[in-house]
């Protein structure tokens, strides 16, 4: 009898070392597994606080195959993503005016995560300028609830202006392609509240805006709006890739030229064919039908140091050529117009190529390279966004003698000799070596390869 209560004891023992150990190593496994992923600590004490009543998804499961029709409950989040993160709610959500979202639903737990509404999350330069918002949820029978000022039967969509805006490139890859995916399913019939937007910003987009939603636009960071209820909040953008749509993720329901498409449509813009022709004749007409270039002079970092040189050459090989530069808090609908009138695009790596959304299908992008082993970033950058977009697309790498960094530095200086070595500084070093202080002085009769190959685009 005594041995076998030592036996027992013994076995009691040992299970219970096994459940201490088991307590200390899943925690350490969990930290392991999601420290490849840039999973934010927010996301840890959210998986902990989570039952089975609520629930969240992770990893390879996202909004995007919730919204397909499965039903995952009342709180649905994607922190993933490398550059966004998503959440949605469902139930009574309620939006107070001090950047809080309460959801209150039958089936939610007592807990509350932090957010910034942003597609930049691991650029902290970008985040600083983006509020904080705290998403909480609790029972629906919880007194305590503000109390709604406005009840909405729409769905709304809660995110940030923030970062780079004014720098037409990140308005579109940080936030209006974004936004045009997420809120995409709902058909127009979606609220759209914004924080950190400045009015001349909100006044420069707004026809596009408009175009997402048929509902007032909410600025967030304005007084008196008081407590806004809806059935539906997702709170961030979903990201794709760099200013396009991934078509293989929408099952190919749309694509980055329906986007380009609500752009032209929203300012108005008409022309919907680039010019197309048939033979050298063509070329040799009335100006009505050569083939129309906007060269995009940039009046800082990355200008062209040769702009008439430039269209003097663009000019003899049969371009109507128009010389342009978009200021960055501009009227932007004429700048549009002007570059709907055009056929071909002509920019140096820079947020003035972004203005490709307004050109019309079958147009060409040159993008002008600059020194610094840009070219897989501008491929990215703007390359697949363009062919994305309908559009087709050239190019053009530089030579060394065409950067002014060439003036700059001696032959054997590592910036013109070995880029990669100063990439491998990081990114501001490559900024400041490539991006900042360099300018292009092209080679007229070098580039004009580029220019022929778009022309045999056109045909």
């Amino acid at each position: 009898m005594a041995c076998e209560k030592k036996s027992v004891s013994s076995f009691a023992v040992k299970v219970g070392l096994v459940l201490l150990a088991g307590c200390i190593l899943a925690p350490i496994s969990l930290a392991t597994m999601f420290r490849h992923y840039a999973v934010p600590l927010q996301t840890l004490s959210l998986l902990f606080s989570v039952g089975s009543a609520s629930s969240v998804m992770w990893g390879g499961e996202s909004i995007v195959s919730h919204r397909s029709g499965r039903n995952e409950g009342p709180v649905l989040c994607d922190f993933s993503s490398s550059r966004s993160d998503v959440c949605e709610l469902k139930g009574d959500v309620r939006v107070l005016p001090n950047a809080t979202i309460v959801l209150h639903h039958p089936l939610a737990r007592r807990q509350s995560w932090r957010m910034k509404p942003h597609a930049r999350k691991n650029d902290r330069h970008a985040l600083a300028r983006v509020t904080e918002v705290t998403v909480a949820s609790s029972h629906a029978t919880d007194h305590a609830a503000p109390r709604c000022t406005a009840n909405h039967t729409a769905p709304a969509v809660v995110f940030s202006v923030g970062g780079y805006a004014g720098n037409m490139f990140h308005d579109l890859t940080d936030v209006l392609v974004p936004l045009f995916i997420t809120t995409r399913l709902f058909g127009g019939d979606v609220h759209l509240l914004v924080s950190d937007a400045q009015p001349w910003w909100l006044d420069k987009f707004r026809p596009l805006l408009r175009g997402l939603s048929r509902h007032g636009i909410v600025d967030m960071d304005r007084g008196g709006r008081g407590v806004l209820c809806y059935p539906q909040v997702v709170v961030g953008l979903e990201f794709h890739k760099e200013m396009s749509v991934d078509a293989a993720r929408t099952a190919g329901e749309y694509s980055m030229a329906d986007f380009a498409l609500l752009a032209r449509r929203s300012y108005g813009l008409t022309r919907d064919t680039a010019i197309r022709l048939h033979g050298r004749s063509d070329v040799d007409r009335s100006s009505g039908s050569r083939p129309r270039l906007l060269l995009i002079s940039r009046r800082s970092t990355r200008a062209f140091t040769n702009v008439g040189a430039i269209a003097r050459a663009a000019t003899a090989l049969g371009y109507e050529v128009v010389v342009g530069e978009p200021a960055r808090h501009a009227e932007l609908p004429s700048f549009a117009r002007v570059v709907n009138s055009c056929d071909v695009l002509v920019g140096v790596h820079g947020a003035g190529l972004a203005n490709l959304v307004f050109l019309p299908p079958g147009a060409v992008v040159v993008q002008v390279v600059p020194l610094g082993g840009l070219d897989a970033m501008a491929a990215e950058d703007f390359g697949a966004p363009v062919r994305d977009a309908g559009l087709r697309y050239v190019h053009y790498r530089i030579a060394v003698a065409e950067s002014t960094l060439a003036r700059r530095y001696p032959r054997d200086h590592r910036v013109l000799r070995d880029p990669a070595a100063v990439r491998r500084e990081g990114w501001m070093a490559l900024r400041a070596a490539y991006l900042v202080g360099q300018n292009v002085t092209l080679d007229v009769r070098r580039f004009g390869g580029a220019l022929r190959r778009a022309m045999e685009l056109l045909r």
